[in-house]
């Protein structure tokens, strides 16, 4: 379970803010807006961002909260589902964070650093 403090940065590429039209492998139809915040394996590990846990994400350029889950398949160690991505729940869950990414005009290339306020709370930030 991660805790206060607990970060990591990851680069945006290409499929984390086009998903639905930019992926691998192509086994459905082509969905426009969709995207997510990738999760490495060794922070999936290190923090333990087990898939379908859910946290409230922040960010910290004002972007309004809204409910998250850590999803994908991930490393499955020791019994454990370990998460690949951040995404929104329900319907429409992998278009929560395209809006924000608009918002900050992101581009494959730029990074993006994931800081844990708590637990259950996450930071997200364009740097």
């Amino acid at each position: 379970m991660p805790k206060a403090g607990d970060m990591y940065v990851v680069e945006i590429g290409e499929a984390h803010i086009n998903w639905g039209e930019h992926r691998n492998p192509t086994n459905r139809a082509m969905i426009s807006g969709e995207s997510y915040v990738k999760i490495p394996s060794d922070a999936a590990r290190r923090f333990g961002l087990v898939r379908g846990t859910t946290y409230m994400a922040h960010f910290t350029n004002g972007f309004d909260s809204f409910p998250i889950k850590a999803a994908g398949n991930g490393p499955f160690e020791d019994g454990i589902q370990y998460a690949k991505q951040f995404e929104g729940i329900g319907a429409g869950a992998c278009k929560a964070f395209t809006p924000w990414y608009e918002s900050c005009n992101a581009e494959a290339g730029n990074k993006v650093r994931v800081e844990f306020l708590s637990s259950v709370d996450v930071q997200f930030t364009i740097i």
